[in-house]
Formats: C-alpha cells, structure tokens, sequence
C-alpha cells in the first residue's frame, strides 16, 4: 500500500503539470465549492442569527462536506482497487491529481508577469481573479505585482505542498481531505462579519491542516532561493522574525520566505468582498515590487513542486523500507 500511494501520487503530479484544473462545471473541484455554497445558503438559514447556533451550523457545513466528499472518493477508490490494483492505483492518482493546481498557478502566473511588464493593468486584473478572491479592480500595476506575489507564496502550500504532504501521510484520500478543508475555508471561513461565527470551525481546521505543509513549503522556498541565487540570506532573516505577522498561523511563513528572497515588502492592507482586512507589513522596502519579481516567484513556485514530490518521495520510501525492516524483526 505504502508504494500504491506514492505511485499514485507521482501520477497525479504529472496530470497535473500535463493538464492542469480542466474547469467546467461537472469539473469535481467546481462541484465541491458548490455544494460548499449550496449548504452554506442552507444552514445559515436553519439556524438562528446568534454566535451559539451559527457556530453549529458552520460544524455542520463541515462534517456535511467532509462526508459526502470523502464518501464518494472511498467508494470510488474500493471498487477500483476491487476490480485491478492498477485501477485503484489510476483511481487515487486522479484524486491526487485534482487536489493539486500548481500547474493552473504557474500558468497564472506567467500571463501576470506578461501583462504587469506591458503595462496591461486589465489583463492582470483578468488574470489574478484565476488565483485570487481578492478585490483586485483597483489595483494598480504594482498592485496587481505585489497581489500575484502574495498569491503565489501563500497558494504554494495550499495548492501544491499541502496536498502532496496529506498524499504522503494519507494517499488520495488525504489529498481530497485537505483540498476540501482549504475550498471551505476560502469559501465561509473569512473573519467578516457574516462568517465570523459560521466560518470559524472551517478556519481553525485549515490552520491545522496547513500548519506543517506552510513550513515545509517556506522550507523549500528558501532552499530554491539558493538554487536560483536570490537572496538566501534575507529569506532566512525575513522568515524568522516576520513569520508571525500575519493572522493567520501559516500564511506567514512563505509570504515571509518570498518576501526576504526578492528584498521586497508584502503585506499591509487588502480588500475581500468590499471589506479591508488588517495586515502588518511583512519584508523589507528594498525596492518597489515590479512583473521582474513576478517571474521569478514562479521560479520558487517551480522549485517548490519539484522539491515537495521529491521529499515526498523521499519518506515514501523511507516509510517502505523501514516497514520491511520491521516485518523482518517481527
């Protein structure tokens, strides 16, 4: 079992670098923020307006979707791996393959860089609304630039390290599990006044289920930074006294890893659904952040996926031969 999930896993990050998210509106991660909405409009309604009941309600946004999600993939995975072991690995390698989008971010990426180096405000906007819930209609050029840097270093562990670390621990069961976790909170689990109690379950469980992947992704973003010959150093500085800086508990780590590689500062005030949130600064104003600084957080981005599968990799096998081991002892 321990080598099925790490071939599974390797073939959903090659679907992933092949493919990418398809879209469309069966597409499973569509349909699951969907069903977020569906029982969010819901349960708001089943209970009453006070912190008490809608606190439950938000438990139950939880558990429902969890439920039904990781119903789904278990049968799937049990009558593939019932029929052929190639089927189920095929099967749990498509789930892996769904719960990560570093190809879909890259891409993203690139079309920004493209568009805030031509001075093309409205296609960066166009293209940052692909990765980012943010208002972002009033950006400017350097703010669309800072915005898909902020996006970027945050998504790395969302998008591409957290799915491959639950995938280690779990197969693709766990990758699905932490891709839901992460559409719930981005959908209810924001600290606006309509969510503050709904979305609060669905928001400390993502800080759980980020909190190891947030500082393995920093980790790897640092390593890169040395690789492509940035500023190792800042980023070493930067990461371990802004880490903290942010409200959340993980968000922190890579914006300060990216933040320190570029010489550049992030953070400070942003707009979600008309309503600011609060951020401290985080880095230091070396200079102004340009489309040079979006390119080259797509280079960390790309070192960062080839780094997560291969640790990924690394404890897979570690995993098997310890197993061996402890089956010859036994």
């Amino acid at each position: 079992m321990i080598m099925n999930s790490l071939c599974a896993l390797a073939l959903g990050f090659v679907l992933d670098m092949m493919l990418g998210d398809l879209g469309g509106k069966f597409y499973p991660i569509n349909a699951v923020k969907r069903l977020v909405k569906l029982l969010e409009n819901a349960l708001k309604k089943a209970y009453l307006d006070s912190p008490e009941a809608q606190n439950m309600a938000g438990i139950m946004l939880v558990v429902m979707t969890l439920l039904i999600c990781m119903g789904v993939s278990v049968a799937v995975l049990f009558l593939c791996y019932k029929i052929s072991v190639i089927l189920g690995i095929i099967a749990e390698g498509v789930l892996c393959w769904l719960s990560m989008s570093g190809r879909d971010l890259r891409r993203n990426l690139q079309s920004i860089f493209r568009s805030v180096r031509g001075n093309n405000v409205n296609s960066a906007r166009r293209y940052l609304k692909h990765i980012t819930d943010r208002d972002v209609d009033e950006l400017d050029n350097e703010g669309c630039a800072k915005c898909a840097v902020e996006t970027a270093a945050e998504n790395s562990a969302d998008w591409i390290i957290a799915p491959m670390f639950w995938a280690c621990l779990c197969g693709g069961l766990g990758a699905v599990f932490c891709r839901c976790v992460n559409i719930m909170d981005n959908t209810v689990g924001f600290k606006d006044d309509s969510n503050i109690h709904f979305g609060k379950v669905a928001a400390k469980l993502d800080d759980v289920v980020m909190f190891i992947p947030a500082r393995l992704a920093a980790m790897l973003i640092r390593w890169d930074a040395a690789f492509l010959k940035l500023d190792k150093k800042g980023a070493d500085e930067v990461y371990t006294r802004d880490k903290r800086r942010s409200p959340s508990p993980n968000s922190g780590c890579t914006l300060s890893a990216c933040a320190g590689a570029l010489n550049i500062r992030l953070g400070g005030d942003e707009s979600r659904n008309g309503i600011i949130v609060r951020r401290q600064r985080i880095g230091d104003d070396l200079h102004p952040v340009t489309a040079d600084d979006v390119f080259w957080v797509n280079q960390l981005i790309t070192g960062v996926s080839a780094g997560g599968i291969l640790l990924a990799a690394f404890m897979r096998v570690a995993a098997y031969l310890i197993s061996l081991q402890l089956i010859k002892f036994l």
